[in-house]
């Protein structure tokens, strides 16, 4: 009996030690899994920075097709704060309105000439196509004058300039029909989301492409762009045109954990908070300052949900983002005083704000104008 009962103890002292081996495998993994989520959210690694240019094109008025000062100034800043890569956000050229004579290809070799710096110190650029590199709009706005329609095949001739002057290298993972015009990339720990708003319907992003990507979030920021607000400011040519749809993006960016859309095409700065249908809040932020004329703006939203944070309509400038683990700044950098031939010129910040990904909401700062 002694013997049979130590025996008996024995093997239940076996198996509670293996019920604890395989306890503390599965603790491990486990730990390891949620360390592994975790290094993706905090990039467990120093912080990093990328700027976002939107509508370099120059004033049809007077015959530019980019307003290379401005373009160029904007680019020896960014190399300056010396930034990962740049988000650009469509408009880089006229393009096919009023562009003086001055042919497709001419029109993106004068626009490098003024990203000469970025693409001299070894930056990369993401573009997007804004209106100016597509085509006239079809959908809201009135038809065009007679002597403003493009000539037959001048629209395939843009897009083919376009494709041979910037999309040499990028991600080739874009939906059918969108390739290099549309794509997503990781980088440390953020995703990177171009959105092309016209190749598949203009004012439509290509939704079912882009849920896979924003599959892949996984903690990550989530930084999604194009050149169209969702929300309208001044143009009506924007995703609003599609109220629907519109939902159905702002939706998905929200599940996946998005704070930020970064757009152009209004020629000014305006940042506004807009929850999505499940109340996560999202910033639009427009920066349309690269250059192009810049417009007024009457202050009011016709969306009622839309909460203005921030704008102005007096200065070209660009947003500069700074990644620090989950917090993210967003800084709207703008010339102040161009300088002039010799003088230097004067930065200001002008309106920024921050989040963090452990927070529900993202704090804000006012515009300082």
């Amino acid at each position: 009996m002694k013997s049979g009962r130590w025996a008996g103890a024995g093997a239940m002292a076996s198996r509670r030690a293996w019920l604890f081996a395989v306890a503390a495998l599965l603790a491990s993994l486990l730990a390891g899994a949620c360390g592994k989520r975790a290094a993706v959210a905090t990039g467990g690694a120093a912080a990093w920075r990328f700027a976002v240019v939107c509508d370099t094109q120059g004033n049809p008025r007077d015959g530019t097709v980019v307003n290379e000062a401005v373009a160029r100034t904007i680019a020896e800043d960014i190399v300056r704060e010396r930034v990962d890569f740049v988000l650009m956000g469509g408009d880089l050229v006229n393009g096919w309105f009023r562009n003086g004579g001055v042919s497709f290809p001419e029109q993106y070799a004068i626009w490098k000439r003024a990203m000469a710096p970025l693409l001299q110190g070894g930056v990369r650029i993401f573009p997007v196509r804004g209106n100016h590199d597509h085509g006239p709009e079809r959908t809201v706005l009135p038809p065009l004058p007679a002597q403003h329609e493009p000539a037959p095949g001048d629209l395939e001739r843009l897009e083919k300039a376009y494709r041979e002057a910037v999309t040499g290298g990028l991600p080739g993972n874009g939906p059918a029909g969108a390739k290099g015009l549309t794509y997503g990339f990781v980088h440390k720990n953020a995703l990177v989301v171009a959105l092309d708003e016209y190749a598949g319907g203009e004012h439509r992003v290509p939704q079912a492409w882009l849920d896979a990507q924003l599959a892949r979030a996984d903690g990550r920021h989530v930084f999604a762009y194009g050149h169209e607000p969702a929300f309208e400011t001044i143009h009506k040519d924007n995703l609003a045109a599609f109220p629907e749809a519109r939902d159905r993006f702002w939706d998905s960016l929200g599940a996946a954990g998005a704070r930020v859309y970064f757009c152009g095409h209004d020629h000014i700065y305006n940042r506004a908070a807009v929850a999505d249908r499940q109340g996560r809040e999202i910033r639009q932020v427009i920066a349309g300052t690269g250059g192009g004329a810049l417009k007024s703006w009457p202050g009011s939203y016709p969306d009622p949900r839309v909460r203005g944070e921030g704008h102005s309509e007096r200065h070209h400038g660009y947003l500069l983002v700074t990644v620090d683990g989950p917090r993210a700044t967003v800084e709207w950098r703008a010339i102040v005083d161009p300088g002039g031939p010799g003088g230097e010129v004067s930065w200001q910040v002008p309106d920024s704000f921050s989040y963090d990904l452990r927070a529900p909401q993202a704090a804000a700062q006012a515009v300082a104008e």
